[in-house]
């Protein structure tokens, strides 16, 4: 039985991520960062745009506050970030990349930049521009689908 578009699209989507996440995965390890919690894209939002607020990585990050801070706990163990006091509010935590931080977080930028290039490539860029638009649109079913679903 032959698939939907709509079922095609679901599953290259999916096997797209999948293919992504398995190219991606050797470098980070090479790295010594833990997959499935959010360490590359942490590292890869500070690089240039430090100090961020817990809260400004998680909602950037995709990730819930409480796997945040121990996410933040473990990089911190492992020399990549630090947290400071806030100047402005003493109750809030600046994340920082340390030295070996933004080391690794120019490597992470880097192999991020790499799968960009493989995934992109043969695309003109009106392709590019057609598929975002096509891929925002399907966020955004899925956004206002969650958001009517709380109403």
């Amino acid at each position: 039985m032959e698939k939907s578009l709509e079922q095609q699209f679901q599953e290259r989507l999916f096997w797209l991520e999948c293919r992504r996440r398995e190219l991606m995965k050797p470098k980070f390890l090479e790295l010594g960062l833990a997959l499935g919690q959010g360490q590359p894209r942490i590292l890869k939002h500070l690089y240039g745009k430090e100090p961020c607020s817990q809260r400004e990585l998680a909602d950037v990050c995709h990730l819930d506050v409480t796997t945040m801070s121990r996410t933040l706990d473990r990089m911190a163990q492992m020399g990549l970030i630090e947290r400071r006091t806030n100047p402005d509010c003493r109750r809030a935590s600046q994340i920082f990349l340390t030295p070996g931080g933004r080391e690794t977080a120019a490597q992470v930028k880097e192999s991020f930049r790499e799968i960009e290039e493989q995934l992109c490539r043969g695309f003109s860029r009106e392709e590019l521009e057609v598929l975002n638009a096509g891929l925002e649109r399907a966020l955004e079913n899925l956004e206002k689908s969650s958001a009517d679903g709380r109403e």
